[in-house]
C-alpha cells in the first residue's frame, strides 16, 4: 500500500520534471533559432560576413542537433495525454526543418 502522503510527491516531482523540460526545450530552441538564422542568412546571402560558407555548415549541423532536443523534450514538457500524436507532430516537424536545411546546405 501507499501512504497517504506519496501522491503529493509524485505531482510535485512532476511538476518539476515538467519545469526542468520547459527550460531545456526553451535552451534549445532559442539555439535552434539562433543557428538556422546563421544558417539561412549565410546561405541567402542576408549575411555578408560569412565569406566562405562556416555559418551555413556549421550553423545547419547545430540546428539539426538542437531541433532534435526540442523535438524530444517538447512533449513531456506539456505534459497532455496525447503525447503519441505529440510526438508525432514535433517529428514530423523536424523532418521538414531538417530537410529544408540540408537542401539549402546542398544547393549552396
Amino acid at each position: 500500500m501507499t501512504s497517504p502522503g506519496s501522491a503529493p510527491r509524485t505531482g510535485r516531482l512532476a511538476l518539476v520534471g515538467r519545469v526542468l523540460a520547459w527550460i531545456v526545450t526553451a535552451g534549445a530552441g532559442a539555439v535552434f533559432l539562433l543557428t538556422a538564422w546563421m544558417a539561412l542568412s549565410s546561405r541567402f546571402g542576408w549575411n555578408d560576413r560569412d565569406l566562405h560558407g562556416y555559418g551555413l555548415i556549421f550553423g545547419t549541423f547545430a540546428a539539426i542537433l538542437s531541433g532534435l532536443v526540442v523535438a524530444l523534450v517538447l512533449p513531456p514538457a506539456l505534459g497532455t495525454r496525447r503525447t503519441g500524436r505529440t510526438y508525432a507532430v514535433t517529428m514530423a516537424v523536424y523532418v521538414l526543418c531538417v530537410v529544408l536545411l540540408v537542401v539549402a546546405l546542398v544547393t549552396a
